[in-house]
């Protein structure tokens, strides 16, 4: 999975380049008119590939009804707007998603887990992108624990279209050590 440029992965070419500029200006300031030369430079799409891909989101309403050439407006309170917002941005739903699996999957839970890599920090953009898991077992770990744990590992790379893989560190010490600064301690309720 991308999860540098989701909404481009997701929709090729001018519609997911144009709905990441637009996303980005409802963020911004929605409310603001978005005049086309601004937005085809932002999307990187010329006049006529904007205007085809405008009408199509004016049909489904994102827009408010224009003629060819003038500014866009949005329609800021459109129910689709939470949804690609979500889209952009997944590194809330790659962690609820990793302490859902490990809350069912691993029992007793883990005494720590973090995550890391490129994934969870946005910037995956190919499959082969990774996402670590940092773990140190419970003491009362039994060897049938370490096979959940790679069952896990499986699944998730599945579910999130990344490699994911792990590292088991025997204290939280060390597991803080091998993450560094830039990984995500996931807390499990």
């Amino acid at each position: 999975m991308n999860f540098g440029t989701p909404l481009s992965a997701l929709f090729p070419g001018t519609s997911g380049r144009l709905l990441t500029a637009l996303v980005d200006h409802h963020s911004t300031d929605a409310t603001r008119p978005l005049p086309l030369d601004e937005l085809s430079k932002n999307a990187a799409v010329t006049s006529t590939q904007l205007e085809a891909a405008l009408f199509r989101l004016g049909l489904l309403g994102l827009i408010a009804p224009r003629r060819k050439g003038e500014a866009v407006h949005l329609v800021p309170g459109h129910v689709v707007w939470a949804a690609l917002h979500r889209l952009t941005d997944l590194r809330d739903a790659v962690i609820d998603r990793v302490r859902e699996e490990t809350q069912q999957r691993l029992q007793p839970a883990p005494d720590y887990l973090a995550l890391n890599g490129a994934v969870i920090e946005g910037t995956a953009t190919h499959p082969a992108d990774v996402l670590e898991l940092i773990v140190v077992p419970p003491p009362t770990a039994q060897a049938d624990w370490h096979r959940r744990l790679a069952t896990l590992v499986t699944h998730l790379s599945r579910d999130l279209g990344n490699v994911v893989v792990h590292r088991t560190a025997q204290n939280t010490a060390e597991a803080k050590a091998m993450s560094g600064t830039n990984a995500v301690p996931i807390f499990l309720t």
